[in-house]
């Protein structure tokens, strides 16, 4: 028996895997713990594992900075199947903006206030939202979000580097991503007029991939 385990992205929760249908397969969420005074990427993953059943087959599933997160697990535990969603590879697959950001450090210069601010003001581009139900959900993620871990973890993912991309990751990307643009992104299943929120507006098709691939 496997279970499935969701990781969500920065600053999200579950609520952004409620549309997905998958009938019949065990899922489970993956809870953010606080991170420790100046931790690393890989030593806070360590510390989700508990959570993880060991002892079953284990498929993560991981959307945007928790696609990132699973390939960081995966490196810990064994995997039947690792998939990641509105998500990158590894940090080749930045586009110039998000590099620029990186190698300049813009990102310790915001502020926690200015950050939510920023994001609520630009989130529905960003996210590529396609109604108001789906905008009010994501300005109600944002305003629930935990400021300093949502900090933490850009400076996190801007550090991040992976050499190593396993046989069994799968590559979900949506073909209008605004803050992963898919022309950085190799080897993915494509989904056309997805954009970073396409987990919400295309959980249809994005329940169909899953179950395809874990099938």
């Amino acid at each position: 028996m496997k279970t499935l385990y969701y990781i969500s992205g920065l600053g999200a929760d579950e609520r952004v895997f409620r549309y997905l249908t998958l009938p019949g397969i065990d899922q489970k969420h993956i809870k953010w713990v606080e991170p420790k005074k100046q931790e690393r990427l890989s030593d806070y993953c360590k510390r989700l594992i508990p959570q993880i059943d060991l002892e079953r087959g284990v498929i993560l599933v991981g959307m945007s900075f928790g696609g990132i997160v699973a390939q960081e697990i995966s490196k810990i535990i064994k995997t039947d199947k690792v998939i990641i969603i509105s998500s990158v590879k590894s940090e080749r697959e930045f586009d110039w903006q998000l590099n620029m950001v990186r190698v300049l450090k813009l990102y310790r210069l915001v502020p926690s206030p200015l950050l939510r601010w920023s994001n609520l003001l630009t989130g529905d581009y960003y996210f590529g939202t396609q109604s108001k139900l789906e905008s009010d959900l994501l300005k109600q993620i944002i305003k629930d979000s935990d400021m300093p871990f949502t900090q933490w973890a850009i400076a996190e993912i801007m550090r991040w580097k992976n050499d190593r991309v396993t046989d069994n990751l799968i590559h979900i990307h949506g073909d209008k991503d605004r803050i992963f643009p898919i022309k950085r992104i190799k080897n993915t299943t494509r989904v056309d007029n997805g954009g970073h929120f396409m987990i919400v507006n295309k959980a249809k098709e994005i329940s169909a991939l899953i179950e395809k691939e874990i099938s």
